[in-house]
């Protein structure tokens, strides 16, 4: 037995019922700015302690940030400055580590005219009313106290640029 030949005859017509009407959701399909609002936002996380590091990158990704670990505010500013971290848009630093602060870090971006915008969000398990006020006056987004919660990061969302 032959098997039957591929019909040629165009496709039928939607019916009536089934042709789109007015007021239907029309597919669009998305633009280059609509991809760039979509991207995951990245984040710059900054502490010496891998176990705070490991913590705040956790908190992070399972908010949909895109994380970078560095253990120290010299290497965070190290691949700034190179541009290898082109698109980053927030660091979140620990107060504290040796070599050089989160605080030193805060105004070394906040110096740079490549840097400058980029919302810096200092972390430290001391709650220090002058270091705080200080940090905040540099221009630091936010002041965390560690340990860092999920709610802390659900805040820090709409300063992410």
């Amino acid at each position: 037995m032959a098997a039957a030949a591929p019909s040629l005859a165009p496709a039928p017509s939607p019916s009536p019922a089934t042709a789109p009407k007015a007021g239907d959701r029309k597919v669009v399909p998305l633009t280059a700015a609509d991809e760039v609002e979509l991207e995951e936002k990245h984040v710059l996380a900054v502490d010496d302690s891998s176990v705070d590091r490991a913590v705040i990158a956790k908190i992070l990704r399972s908010s949909k940030y895109r994380v970078t670990t560095v253990d120290s505010a010299t290497r965070a500013l190290e691949l700034l400055a190179l541009g290898l971290l082109p698109d980053v848009n927030m660091i979140i630093t620990d107060y504290w580590m040796p070599g050089m602060t989160g605080y030193e870090l805060l105004k070394h971006v906040k110096e740079s005219s490549k840097l400058k915008e980029i919302p810096v969000v200092i972390m430290s398990s001391e709650n220090v009313p002058n270091r705080i006020s200080r940090c905040l006056e540099e221009g630091a987004e936010d002041f965390l106290l560690k340990p860092v919660r999920p709610s802390d990061v659900s805040r820090l969302c709409s300063r992410i640029r």
